[in-house]
Order: structure tokens, then C-alpha cells, then sequence
């Protein structure tokens, strides 16, 4: 199998033969599978998908218990996926299937193992504020972080090692570049006629960015730390400084220098050890994530076999 598409699905019942037609027009010459995942759609998206697999022996459907999240309908979708690549797509056809066609070349050009298509979305005023803000902490933690997007290409191993590593909290795109920095970017066109549909609720977008922020990147405990290391060093220099004053400039109340020395040294201390412990919980987030030691991006199959 050359590639698997995996598309997760949520409220599309009218939109599911659309998408389907789109997407068999553009892979019709490739060895190909269309892998759909219901994430505890409401309406009658699943009913739409029964009748799809009836018609295409290609197309596999699955039914999550409940809306889970659009990364873990994903997920779901890679954990089948039979493909030698996997490309993701929404539901919506907010970029049509022809646009993986740049994907697959600048795959093909730069032998990237993750391929992202960037386009403009056409979200809420909410929705890009929430996104904005999450690309822009993301950015702290490097250049490729936040850049990531549901229309990609990855290899199939690479996508099936996701499935299978991690179970706890998933945001695909994050998890990716702990596996490799051979990620290319492309740009992709808008569909100017995209499936109008209910969304994934704000709140649960909110809830996904800030897991996010806790649980797959450093960022919070990289500001602990930098906060607890900072602040210690003001508080030794303004000890300093007062036991400067104290020695040098003769201060007259008793007991001043000491107390205010004690104070900053000792909480100076805490904030520093405080550093320290974040430093430590960086790597216990790591290792409940499943923090990879090394991923292969090729394979020889004669020594594989000897």
C-alpha cells in the first residue's frame, strides 16, 4: 500500500460523499486507502460512512465511542493505517485533495519525513486568537514549533510508532518533531468553496491549547526555571548590596542588615531549588509522554532479515 488517508470525521453526513468523491478523483491512479474515523459524531455521519464502505472496498470506517478530539481521531486512523506514507486531511475540504500533490513532491525533493501544507484558515476571531497565541509560545521551544497543520504527509512507520507510543495526551504535530527535524513546509491553496459544518467547540480548542502548553512542551517549566535561577541571582545581588551598606556605610539599625540578608538569601534558596525541581519534572513529562530515544527514518531489509 502506497498511501493511507486518514481523515477524522465530526457532524459531516451531508458533506461525506463530497469529500469521498474529492478525494477518488485525486488518488484514483494510486495504490491508496481511504481510512475514515468518526469522532462521536451527533448526526448521521456514520450512517454516510457505512454506505461509502459498501460502494469502495478501499475505504475503512471506524466509530469512536465519543468525541474524543479531532488528534485522537487521527491517531486512531494511523494506528490502521497500511500505508507506506499517511497524509492527513480535515473533513471540511478546506483544502482539496489536489493540494497533497506539493506535498508529495516536496517530500520527493527535500526527503523530508513530515511534510506540512500551509494555507490561511478560515476560522472565528476566537479561533485565531487561541491559535495565534499557542504558535506564538510555541515559537519559544523553536522555529518549526507551531507551524504544524491537519493537511500533512508522514511516513507510514512514523505515524504507526505515534499510535502505538502514545497514550496519554496526543497533539500529533508536537509529538512529531521529538522524532525528527526533517520537516518541510509547503503552501498550499484554500478551497474557496470548503463543507460548511458545526466546528469543534471553542472551549474544547481552549482545553486541547492548554494541554498542550502543560503536558507536550517545556514552556511552563522552562519559565519556572528561568523565573526561580533569575530571581535568586537578584536576591544575592541585593544581599550583596546591603552588607555592602552595612560595612561600608555604617547603617545605624540593629538588626536591619541581617534580617533583610536572611530573607533574600534563604528565599533565594527556595526560588533556586524551585529552578531545579522543573528541571527534573521536564524530564519526568518526557518520559510519561514516551519521549523517543531514537526513531529509524530507513531501513536496510537484507540486514533486517539476516
Amino acid at each position: 500500500m502506497k498511501y493511507s488517508i486518514v481523515i477524522p470525521v465530526f457532524n459531516n453526513s451531508k458533506g461525506i460523499q463530497r469529500l469521498y468523491d474529492q478525494l477518488k478523483s485525486f488518488f484514483k491512479d494510486h495504490d491508496a486507502e481511504f481510512i475514515f474515523v468518526d469522532d462521536g459524531s451527533k448526526d448521521e455521519s456514520w450512517s454516510a460512512l457505512k454506505l461509502l464502505k459498501k460502494k469502495d472496498e478501499m475505504v475503512r470506517i471506524f466509530r469512536l465511542a465519543k468525541n474524543f478530539g479531532q488528534h485522537a481521531a487521527t491517531l486512531c486512523g494511523f494506528s490502521h493505517a497500511k500505508g507506506e506514507w499517511v497524509l492527513t486531511i480535515d473533513d471540511d475540504l478546506e483544502v482539496l485533495p489536489i493540494e497533497f500533490e506539493k506535498l508529495i513532491q516536496e517530500q520527493q525533493k527535500s526527503e523530508a519525513i513530515v511534510v506540512y501544507g500551509e494555507y490561511a484558515q478560515q476560522d472565528s476571531f476566537f479561533r485565531k486568537l487561541s491559535k495565534s497565541i499557542y504558535k506564538s509560545l510555541s515559537k519559544l521551544e523553536g522555529s518549526k514549533k507551531g507551524r504544524g497543520s491537519s493537511f500533512r504527509l508522514l511516513k507510514g512507520d512514523l505515524a504507526r510508532k505515534l499510535a502505538e507510543s502514545h497514550r496519554h495526551f496526543v497533539f500529533i504535530d508536537e509529538f512529531l518533531l521529538w522524532y525528527t527535524d526533517k520537516v518541510a513546509f509547503v503552501k498550499v491553496e484554500n478551497n474557496p468553496d470548503p463543507i460548511r459544518k458545526s466546528r469543534y467547540q471553542m472551549k474544547n480548542l481552549v482545553q486541547t491549547t492548554g494541554k498542550v502548553l502543560l503536558y507536550s512542551t517545556a514552556i511552563p517549566l522552562k519559565f519556572v526555571t528561568f523565573l526561580g535561577f533569575g530571581l535568586a541571582a537578584i536576591n544575592f545581588l541585593v544581599g550583596c548590596f546591603f552588607l555592602y551598606k552595612h560595612f561600608v556605610d555604617k547603617i545605624d539599625v540593629k538588626g536591619f542588615t541581617s534580617l533583610i540578608v536572611s530573607v533574600l538569601f534563604s528565599t533565594g534558596l527556595i526560588i533556586f531549588c524551585i529552578g531545579i525541581i522543573a528541571q527534573y519534572l521536564r524530564a519526568v513529562l518526557k518520559n510519561m509522554n514516551n519521549s523517543p530515544l531514537y526513531f529509524e527514518a530507513e531501513k536496510d531489509v537484507d540486514t533486517e532479515a539476516i
